[in-house]
């Protein structure tokens, strides 16, 4: 008797728990709900030509501070978007916001609003950049804030910024970079014996394997991947993993990401170790590259983890988000680029018209010349609609001190703002037909002369792939370079004959046609992914050309 009066005290008190909380989610919404419609008809960007500077208006949620996370965190990449996008014409709106893990977070997609966030002094991301250095790194608090300062007063100190800009953008840094990249994708390929009779490969995979070998040797040296062979299976694990991790989602619900975490740098950290051991003093800290650390560039970073009294851990975490930053967009930007390139749902043209401009760039000795290969037109076209179609860009800031972004969006002290690259990128106003992947979409015809260019200048706040302002991508130039330099090695030095669609099916590629239907899909993941991942491949025969034999 006395357990059934239990049982039925704990059911009574589990109803009127769940009853409250059902109470509290129907009030919640309904509050949220009302606000959000007279918000939106308040906020109207077709209401007036003159606007009043608002906060926009806020999405209608039930569950408290959680707000709308579950639905922002849906991996199908761009559902969240094209909700969103919808919602934007229906009430004629170029601005929303989200209760984000408890914070009110704004997705700005005007054009005046995402360049006012490249240039507002009121907005910043060191305490973002910190926390990506303890969730995603591993890092503790102190040596985060330390790898990511708020600030370095003294002007005579290093900055990752000064760094970047004389070692990763300057024209003499990029070519030396570019040329000790191509230098080992070229030795990497020539020693590939198979492709001397030729060898069928799911190209997209092949290609992952042989770009993160290049670029890894080109900034880190050849030491690194001849300690650990195996560094790029826990580094592609903890790549895939790296936004989840920087949502904070739980080591328990994540456990092979966190796993490959802890791998990875621990790898970069004994690497480090043994560089700083073996390092003859004698080598010049200017040389252009070396076996034991690779670029001048990572050098110089190292001289900044000294400065910044940074623990061995926090100094392999530094490095290894610098190494991300280099391979997440090359990598899979070069695997879309090609794919289009040699598809058989592509325009029959696509594949000749590009062979016949990468001839032009190929010189007697069978080396390239970079400069040419990068101005033409519609390899550079194809390059940027790649970077328009296939990139999940969020520029991320936080609100140091209240502002009005674009004269329009009011934003206040402590909120995050973001900017969606798939909004503007697949705006219709800015981009005809922005679902449709047109390689053609940036290149200028001259009626005068009858010659062909390509441009992506001009385009503010509508594209941004590799982010804007202060923080725009150091390694924008090199990237370009990289993948330009890929496609060109591999087109001209290769017969490529393309055999069918690939999708994995429990751990096997099966071939699954050769349509439309089953052209590679974009790879699951979190909003933000950058240049987004590749789902699928595609199987191709390949063999090496007499010519270049």
């Amino acid at each position: 008797m006395d357990r059934s009066l239990t049982l039925q005290v704990v059911a009574s008190s589990l109803f009127v728990l769940l009853l409250t909380a059902a109470l509290v989610a129907a009030y919640t919404y309904l509050s949220t709900l009302v606000k959000y419609r007279l918000d939106v008809r308040n906020n109207s960007s077709s209401n007036s030509k003159v606007r009043t500077a608002r906060a926009p208006p806020l999405i209608p949620y039930a569950i408290p501070v959680l707000g709308s996370t579950i639905t922002f965190s849906n991996q199908r990449i761009g559902t969240f978007w094209t909700w969103l996008r919808n919602q934007a014409q229906r009430y004629s709106q170029d601005a929303f916001s989200i209760m984000l893990s408890g914070t009110r977070t704004h997705f700005i997609f005007s054009e005046a609003g995402v360049s006012a966030i490249f240039k507002s002094r009121q907005l910043s991301r060191a305490r973002l950049d910190q926390q990506l250095g303890t969730n995603v790194l591993g890092m503790a608090q102190v040596d985060a804030a330390r790898a990511f300062p708020y600030d370095v007063e003294e002007k005579e100190k290093s900055t990752t910024a000064r760094i970047h800009s004389e070692n990763l953008l300057s024209s003499k840094a990029v070519d030396e970079l570019t040329k000790k990249f191509m230098e080992t994708l070229t030795t990497q390929l020539d020693d590939d014996d198979q492709l001397n009779e030729g060898a069928v490969v799911e190209l997209y995979d092949w290609l992952w394997q042989h770009i993160f070998r290049s670029s890894t040797t080109a900034f880190c040296g050849s030491k690194l991947l001849d300690m650990f062979p195996d560094f790029d299976k826990d580094y592609r694990t903890w790549e895939d993993g790296m936004l989840g991790m920087l949502f904070g989602t739980p080591r328990m619900f994540a456990k092979k990401s966190y796993a490959a975490r802890d791998a990875t740098v621990g790898k970069l950290e004994k690497w480090l170790q043994t560089g700083y051991q073996n390092l003859p003093q004698a080598v010049d800290n200017d040389e252009n590259w070396e076996p034991n650390f690779g670029a001048k560039v990572m050098r110089k970073r190292h001289d900044f983890y000294a400065q910044q009294d940074l623990s061995p851990h926090a100094q392999a975490g530094s490095d290894l988000i610098f190494l991300a930053g280099i391979l997440s967009n090359a990598t899979p930007a070069t695997g879309w680029l090609l794919l289009h390139i040699l598809s058989p749902t592509s325009a029959p043209n696509l594949h000749t018209s590009i062979m016949t401009e990468l001839r032009s760039c190929h010189r007697a000795d069978n080396t390239l010349d970079i400069p040419a290969l990068t101005r033409l037109p519609r390899l550079n076209s194809a390059f940027h609609e790649v970077l328009r179609f296939y990139t999940d860009v969020l520029i991320l800031r936080q609100v140091d001190s209240s502002v009005v972004l674009g004269g329009i969006h009011s934003v206040k002290q402590n909120e995050q703002v973001m900017a969606p690259s798939w909004l503007t990128h697949r705006n219709p106003e800015f981009f005809p037909n922005p679902e449709v992947f047109d390689p053609e979409r940036f290149l200028l015809h001259n009626e005068v002369t009858g010659k062909l260019s390509y441009s992506a200048s001009g385009l503010g706040g509508k594209y941004f792939p590799f982010g804007g302002g202060h923080y725009m991508c150091p390694g924008r130039t090199f990237a370009k370079q990289e993948v330009l330099g890929s496609i060109a090695v591999l087109l001209l030095n290769f017969e490529i004959e393309f055999v069918a669609f690939t999708q994995a099916f429990e751990g096997e590629s099966l071939p699954v046609g050769k349509d439309a239907k089953v052209f590679p899909r974009m790879k699951r993941g979190y909003a933000g992914n950058q240049v987004v991942g590749i789902e699928g491949d595609m199987r191709v025969r390949i063999k090496r050309k007499k010519s270049a034999a």
